[in-house]
C-alpha cells in the first residue's frame, strides 16, 4: 500500500517538496522468473542478427541510402557551383591585370 499524504498543507516551498518526494512506493519487487532465457515461449527462436540486418538493409536503409545521396548530390553541385564562379573570377582577374 502507498503511503497517503496528510491532510494539512505545508507552509514552505522546501517542506512541500520534501512532503511530495516523501510519497515513494517503496514495497515494489520485481518477480522471480526460473526460467531467465529471456521470454516465456521456448520453442520459438528469436530472429537472428543476420535476419535483422537483411530485413533493416532492404527496407529502412534503402530509403535512408537515397535520401543521404540526394544530400550528398546537393552538396556537391552548391560546392561545385561556388569553384566555378571564383575560377570565372580570378580568371578575369588576370585578364585585367594583363597576364592573359
Amino acid at each position: 500500500m502507498k503511503p497517503t499524504a496528510a491532510a494539512d498543507r505545508p507552509r514552505k516551498r522546501g517542506e512541500r517538496l520534501a512532503r511530495l518526494s516523501s510519497i515513494i512506493d517503496c514495497n515494489y519487487q520485481a518477480p522471480s522468473y526460473v526460467d531467465l532465457s529471456g521470454g516465456h515461449c521456448d520453442n520459438v527462436p528469436g530472429p537472428s542478427f543476420r535476419n535483422i540486418s537483411r530485413d533493416y538493409f532492404r527496407h529502412e536503409a534503402r530509403y535512408n541510402f537515397a535520401s543521404e545521396a540526394a544530400l550528398f548530390a546537393l552538396i556537391m553541385a552548391t560546392a561545385a557551383l561556388a569553384i566555378a564562379t571564383s575560377a570565372v573570377a580570378a580568371i578575369h582577374f588576370l585578364h585585367v591585370l594583363g597576364y592573359f
